[in-house]
């Protein structure tokens, strides 16, 4: 990590124009929870790269430990709006949301295709993510991640609504104190269709990053290792690859019309436009 965060990042500022998606004015809990929030974008290469943008497109694979099935899928964000655009190639299969409709095409397994329409990028963009309107950042605390007595420093953030990239009801970011990129995210899995799912590890879940990419001046995490509930090896924990990331392509809008055969999933839009979910 240390070659590819050697050329010297620019501090930005945090007020310059940005995409919709994700500029905004959040809310800190004290100087501590702005300084170190601060910290974490300017290490990440800042908002005005990120707002220069056409569209955040990557490719990701998957590998849990108790399922004999991976999982592949090349996703597409709109910058502008979070709508999205996803296949999977090993199913055929497409899910998309256009901000008022989520639609899977052959959807291959019994969870809400909403579930995961943005939630990798959310992983991926968490540190632009939480500049929103509304975003919660901090208080800061301190933390441990399994396999590692190292003591980081660590961002609480919430949001007041729910949204496509958001899975639940927080996110505890854990700074890298050498580089000051995220180094993990804990949180929780409340979204009701993967809740009824008795199967499913609510959290709290941690991923741990191990390796980063700079992309036109951005780092983003490319691979990263999740420990389900109490961060121990077992059947949940997992194992993440993401490449081929790629910001200088134009969002296709055309691929969120949904085709003949598509379903609609009402159960997670309902869930995101539903009442606000309070503070914390």
């Amino acid at each position: 990590m240390s070659k590819l965060l050697a050329p010297m990042i620019l501090m930005v500022s945090l007020t310059a124009s940005a995409s919709p998606w994700f500029h905004g004015t959040p809310q800190y809990a004290d100087e501590a929870s702005r300084k170190l929030a601060d910290e974490v974008i300017t290490a990440h290469g800042g908002m005005d790269a990120m707002a220069a943008a056409e569209s955040l497109q990557f490719n990701f694979f998957t590998k849990a430990l108790g399922n004999p099935s991976p999982f592949y899928s090349v996703e597409s964000v709109n910058l502008e709006n979070g709508s999205a655009y996803l296949e999977w190639p090993f199913f055929d299969a497409a899910i998309a949301w256009d901000r008022e409709t989520v639609w899977s095409h052959q959807w291959p397994v019994p969870l809400p295709p909403g579930f995961f329409v943005r939630l990798t990028s959310s992983f991926l963009t968490l540190p632009w993510l939480m500049f929103s309107d509304d975003a919660n950042i901090g208080p800061v605390t301190t933390g441990r991640l399994p396999d590692d007595d190292t003591d980081y420093e660590v961002l609480r953030i919430t949001f007041d609504s729910r949204s496509p990239s958001i899975p639940g009801t927080f996110y505890e970011l854990f700074v890298d104190p050498e580089h000051g990129v995220m180094k993990a995210i804990r949180f929780d899995i409340n979204h009701p269709g993967m809740a009824a799912n008795p199967n499913q590890v609510l959290g709290p879940n941690v991923h741990v990053f191990g390796e980063y990419n700079n992309v036109n001046g951005l780092i983003f995490p490319t691979f990263y290792k999740t420990y389900g509930r109490g961060g121990t090896p077992g059947p949940n924990n997992a194992y993440h690859f993401v490449w081929n990331i790629r910001l200088d392509q134009p969002f296709d809008k055309q691929r969120l019309t949904a085709p003949d055969g598509a379903e609609t999933d009402e159960l997670s839009v309902e869930w995101w436009q539903s009442e606000s979910m309070p503070k914390r």
